[in-house]
């Protein structure tokens, strides 16, 4: 929790010039050809903006592609002919964020409603430029995988592997593209203190040019409640604003205490209160009984060695960050 955030506005701080997101990312695209949004794993609010984003006709225009780290790129071939528009069974499209390695329990609605939201976009456009979504997950197949053992090497390649489809899929094809990952993938923040994680330094190192949003609700601790006129859902610069001086966390780090201005150049806002964010899940009444449940289950003890637990409701509240 934040402490004094009223006292970072510093003699050379400016007051933040907060913009709406879904016009913020398009400019941002002038001049970068990658934007980073770090999200909040399955945030509701987060993802009714990110729909409108990609509804939005401009961001076609500008943007080739958006990379999901809840995709398994083992499923490329599906996900591209259902995004663009074509007659695939659901049932192989929707085993890119199933089966995504990392996510152990059944990823959130978001997701899937993303995708088809993409999918949607583009039939609206027929014969004009579509958008393509590159899986940025590794390609492990959990049929194949029967123990931690086998699993391992693709848990410990996810970066590596994001990092490569980015600058394989679009950089080396000179394409532009929207990257969406949890935040903790992206923040500027090393066990040495602030600095590039390693996906943007693989990427800046191949050429891009970056912008990064991370999504955080420790604004939400402003005693004064500077944001409350804001735009909603709004997108700031975190530059030389009392918004960038707020700590990034509660703990040093050997670098010293950073801001939320080091970890990123911007931050997303979509709610006025902190108890307007909520998680979408799929509550045990939909799952329990199911063969994909058990699956979930199978997969729970291959990584933790222990059973898995439902949720109990489809909407909760999101949990600080």
């Amino acid at each position: 929790m934040l402490l004094g955030v009223a006292s970072f506005c510093g003699a050379q701080s400016q007051p933040p010039k907060p913009r709406h997101a879904t016009a913020a990312v398009l400019r941002a695209f002038d001049d970068h050809n990658i934007v980073m949004f770090g999200e909040a794993h399955g945030c509701k609010q987060e993802y009714e903006w990110l729909r409108e984003l990609v509804a939005t006709p401009e961001f076609a225009d500008r943007v080739d592609d958006i990379v999901m780290e809840f995709g398994n790129s083992l499923y490329q071939q599906s996900v591209d002919r259902y995004i663009a528009g074509e007659s695939v069974p659901f049932a192989k499209v929707q085993q890119a964020w199933r089966n995504a390695i990392g996510a152990i329990d059944a990823p959130s609605p978001v997701y899937e409603s993303f995708y088809k939201a993409v999918r949607e976009a583009n039939l609206k456009r027929r014969g004009k430029h579509q958008v393509r979504i590159v899986l940025g997950g590794p390609p492990g197949d959990w049929d194949r995988i029967e123990n931690r053992e086998q699993l391992i090497p693709f848990l410990a390649d996810r970066d590596t592997c994001y990092a490569r489809q980015v600058k394989e899929e679009v950089l080396a094809k000179n394409r532009r593209a929207l990257l969406l990952m949890g935040a903790g993938h992206f923040q500027r923040i090393t066990p040495r203190g602030p600095g590039l994680h390693y996906i943007e330094q693989q990427l800046r190192a191949a050429g891009a040019g970056t912008w990064l949003i991370v999504f955080d609700t420790r604004i939400y601790d402003d005693p004064q409640r500077r944001f409350a006129a804001w735009p909603m859902p709004a997108i700031v610069d975190l530059r030389g604003n009392w918004v960038g001086d707020i700590p990034a966390s509660g703990e040093d780090s050997p670098g010293g205490s950073p801001k939320l201005g080091d970890t990123a150049d911007a931050l997303l806002i979509v709610a006025r209160a902190r108890e307007d964010l909520t998680v979408l899940s799929v509550p045990r009444a939909e799952l329990e009984g199911t063969a994909y449940a058990r699956e979930l289950d199978r997969r729970m003890m291959i990584l933790h060695g222990r059973r898995l637990t439902l949720p109990e409701k489809a909407e909760e509240p999101l949990e600080p960050r």
